[in-house]
């Protein structure tokens, strides 16, 4: 016998009844509401704040209620704005009936409570479309909460971007073309100004047979770019469309590439350097220091390595200067000393050298007070020299310091300090050999190897491009079978050694090159373009996001960076191993790693620029590092208060005008973005620092 209750005993029962947090959805994308999961047509909207706090625990997971009051009442006191959160939790339960929000000091969603937002987070590009994060409720009087909420929404287009096109890749590949086609517009709709759109769109029109459909596309594009950017756009999207026109357009469902073999990432033989093995040669006779120099590309990192593999008996001390080194203070020596202390973990050492490292090796403890006069810093620089004496004791060493070019000029001048107290040592077994590209070397790093080449103590080398029968014997060793296309290859890539490597392995990823395979491209970054444009968006994702960290990358950040999973980095990074655009936690080449960075579409270098910065901010990273990123992310604001602490930074490394230069240009971007505070703080440290270098002269 079904029981009739009056309305308002109803109202209790449902009250006092257990509720789960599986009857409400929570929707934070487009409009925030809560929609019942038994009745959608029951909604209930959600107030601004009580939306912001849903959407920070959906995508933190846990926070302190102290952090979430002073994130949505930043200028209310402590208490007050603690109270605030418990009237803003209160109504939230009465509005639904249910715990949604697990209460205690942290504050976490119930287990079973969904989220609109993490359903397309773990939807593997089933849940992509909706408005975006909190669209329509307005944050702006709540800065730390803006700017967490504008990182999210970045971090959410990148996701969908990536999904978006997996899944019309996917269509296309199974021959759903008619799918992609209504995919790719509502893509297009979502984000009008995404050339990787735009792209699909254009593929799925050509693929379902519509060419003159794909040319309005890619020309709707076009008009869109110029009047909304004022730019063109990129040189990806033009080539798809000359493709399109001419009918060219390969085919979706193409087979995957053959791997390449790992003879083309390292030849077995060194060709074409005869002559100038035989000038190093005589200078090691002679005791004296070795430097090759050549174009990028040329093939100075090899030639080094085998000649020092050659040396019996010599540890090797493998230094390298590496992109983003430049930025900040002894990073280059930071690096290449934390690898010596690794490679000689039993090394007995005086207290006062452990201390003097800190300052660059933060894990060895507490460093002494910044360093103040000249004084201090040669005590530094005696302590770095120490090292390499206490390790020279133990054999002979070789030091090769790698791609000069990028090393910071404070580990030049350390470097150079602690190489004159070698030199002057007859007994001395430390040798040393260095390259770096012709040209490129900083005024300071110039100047050095000119006055030690004038001294007699190091010995310069210059690569020249191999010769056309140096690249056929190379080709050959390749197994390159063609002789025709050697020759091609041969002239064509005019002699630069990894042209020749990058034209190879376009020979085994794409077989239509083998009829041609000089054609499509006459220099190294238009061939990288063509190999990159083969991979998968996830791998080309992630190979984007390492060249944008630049300096030290590891996959924990590139997957940080990109916001998605650890394992699903790893998946899309073994496919940039197999094509050979990485090796390990390293690009393949540094021009690898260049053209990656030029290829990129400006939209998506600014938003993973500013995901780095955060990144970076919870890892510790120099200031100046952080600082750069905010730059290229277009966000003057952030790069001013991160300018101020690389000035103080470089201040406390005795590197004063370096301190300057970060100290006006903070100013320059506070002044620009209006904010005074900066402004200030930065016209105080030029001050402070004015009157240090008046005191010190």
């Amino acid at each position: 016998m079904e029981v009739f209750y009056p309305r308002r005993v109803n109202a209790v029962l449902h009250f006092l009844m257990p509720q789960r947090g599986l009857d409400w959805r929570v929707e934070v994308l487009g409009t925030p509401r809560l929609v019942s999961a038994t009745s959608p047509e029951r909604a209930v909207p959600l107030e601004r704040k009580t939306a912001a706090l849903l959407a920070y625990l959906a995508l933190e997971g846990r926070a302190s209620r102290a952090l979430l009051a002073e994130l949505l009442w930043p200028d209310t006191p402590s208490g007050a704005a603690r109270n605030n959160l418990v009237h803003v939790l209160r109504r939230l339960k009465e509005a639904s009936g249910v715990d949604l929000v697990e209460a205690g000091e942290v504050l976490s969603l119930g287990a079973d409570v969904r989220v609109d937002v993490l359903d397309v987070l773990s939807s593997g590009g089933e849940h992509v479309e909706g408005g975006g994060l909190l669209d329509g409720a307005a944050l702006d009087d709540l800065p730390d909460f803006s700017e967490w909420l504008l990182a999210k929404r970045e971090e959410l287009d990148v996701v969908r971007t990536r999904m978006r096109q997996e899944t019309v890749e996917a269509l296309l590949a199974r021959g759903e073309t008619s799918e992609a086609v209504e995919l790719a517009e509502r893509w297009m709709d979502a984000d009008p100004l995404a050339e990787d759109a735009h792209r699909a769109l254009m593929r799925a029109h050509y693929d379902l047979g519509d060419r003159p459909a794909a040319l309005r596309a890619y020309h709707r594009c076009k008009m869109l770019l110029r009047r909304e950017l004022g730019v063109d756009p990129s040189p990806e999207t033009q080539r798809l469309a000359r493709a399109i026109d001419l009918g060219t357009v390969e085919s979706a469902a193409a087979p995957r590439p053959r791997r390449i073999p790992l003879t083309v990432l390292r030849p077995p033989t060194l060709v074409g350097r005869e002559d100038v093995w035989a000038r190093m040669e005589e200078a090691w006779a002679k005791g004296l220091g070795i430097v090759i120099e050549g174009d990028p590309g040329s093939g100075k990192s090899r030639l080094a390595r085998d000649f020092l593999r050659s040396r019996e008996g010599y540890q090797i001390l493998f230094f390298q200067g590496r992109p983003g080194d430049a930025d900040v203070p002894y990073a280059t020596h930071a690096r290449n000393y934390r690898q010596t202390l690794e490679a000689n973990p039993d090394l007995e050492l005086p207290e006062w050298v452990i201390a003097e490292l800190a300052r660059m090796l933060p894990e060895l403890g507490e460093a002494p007070p910044p360093l103040q006069t000249e004084l201090d810093k040669r005590r530094f620089y005696e302590a770095k020299y120490e090292v390499l004496r206490r390790v020279a004791e133990r054999g002979p060493v070789v030091i090769c310091t790698d791609d000069v070019q990028f090393m910071d000029e404070p580990s030049i001048e350390a470097g150079a300090y602690v190489g004159s107290r070698f030199w002057g040592d007859p007994s001395t077994t430390l040798r040393a050999l260095y390259t770096y590209r012709t040209g490129a070397l900083p005024p300071y790093g110039a100047s050095l190897v000119a006055q030690m080449t004038a001294a007699g103590v190091i010995v310069p080398m210059h690569l020249t491009p191999l010769s056309e029968q140096a690249v056929t014997t190379l080709l050959a060793d390749l197994d390159v079978p063609d002789a025709t296309h050697r020759t091609k290859i041969a002239r064509t890539t005019r002699g630069n050694v990894q042209f020749v490597l990058e034209t190879v392995k376009n020979l085994f990823e794409d077989s239509t090159v083998a009829e041609s395979p000089t054609s499509k491209s006459d220099d190294i970054t238009a061939m990288v373009e063509q190999r990159l444009a083969r991979l998968s968006p996830s791998a080309l994702q992630a190979a984007r996001a390492a060249a944008v960290l630049r300096l030290d990358f590891t996959l924990e950040l590139v997957s940080q960076t990109l916001g998605i999973g650890l394992l699903e980095t790893a998946t899309a990074w073994e496919e940039l191993e197999d094509a050979q655009v990485v090796s390990g936690e390293a690009f393949s080449h540094d021009l690898v790693q260049e053209s990656v960075l030029t290829t990129m579409p400006p939209g998506v270098r600014r938003i993973l620029h500013r995901s780095a910065a955060r990144v970076l901010m919870t890892q510790g990273a120099p200031p100046a590092r952080i600082a750069g990123h905010w730059q290229a992310g277009e966000d003057p604001r952030q790069a001013a208060r991160w300018l101020v602490q690389a000035g103080e930074a470089a201040q406390r490394a005795l590197r004063l005008g370096e301190a300057h230069e970060a100290y006006t240009r903070a100013l320059a971007a506070a002044l620009e973005t209006g904010d005074e505070s900066t402004a200030a703080s930065a016209r105080e440290a030029l001050a402070i620092l004015a009157a240090r270098v008046e005191q010190a002269s």
